[in-house]
């Protein structure tokens, strides 16, 4: 789970590359070099999270996953029990909000600077919290939370149906396969 929220995290911050020019490569000795006179300090890339409201779309998606987790819980007790009581679905629903709220929003975050560290000079962090510092970067920042839900809204619905979708395609071809495999002698 954890790892599943790390990755979101970097998710989230995908729009740094987007913020950024790209340049030539430089010599792998040449990069190490540079990468160790301008490393990011951990206080900076704190920062640049915080511009980039990270805990903000980190409680997004957390919130997204922990309806899905309990959705699905719910529809793991309907197949264990037949007819589960209201009772029974609200301690399901019980578990899954105890176990995200083991969370930690300040380990997360934490986690993830030595991540920016190493693809973000002191430079690049300097330029992007620039970036955020302006107007269009000021708008971004309050915007983005409402795209990211929209976001996870409507990809989670697309490949909901595309998955349902492929299972059927799945069940039909098993079923056409097993009853070819039973003709057999």
């Amino acid at each position: 789970m954890r790892g599943l929220t790390i990755w979101f995290l970097c998710f989230i911050g995908c729009g740094l590359a987007n913020a950024q020019k790209s340049a030539a490569p430089a010599h792998p000795a040449t990069q190490k070099k540079q990468a160790a006179n301008e490393k990011a300090s951990e206080a900076q890339v704190l920062k640049l999270l915080d511009m980039l409201q990270i805990r903000d779309n980190l409680k997004i998606t957390l919130d997204a996953m922990k309806t899905q987790m309990q959705h699905g819980s719910e529809q793991m007790l309907k197949e264990k029990i037949a007819r589960p009581t209201d009772e029974q679905i609200k301690s399901v629903d019980k578990i899954v909000d105890e176990e995200f709220a083991k969370i930690s929003m300040d380990d997360l975050v934490h986690d993830v600077v030595p991540i920016y560290q190493r693809h973000l000079t002191r430079s690049d962090v300097a330029a992007l919290i620039a970036f955020y510092s302006s107007p269009v970067g000021q708008k971004l920042r309050r915007e983005q939370p409402a795209m990211m839900k929209e976001s996870m809204e409507a990809t989670s619905a697309g490949q909901r149906e595309k998955m349902e979708q492929l299972l059927a395609r799945v069940e039909i071809r098993l079923e056409q396969f097993i009853e070819t495999e039973q003709g057999k002698p």
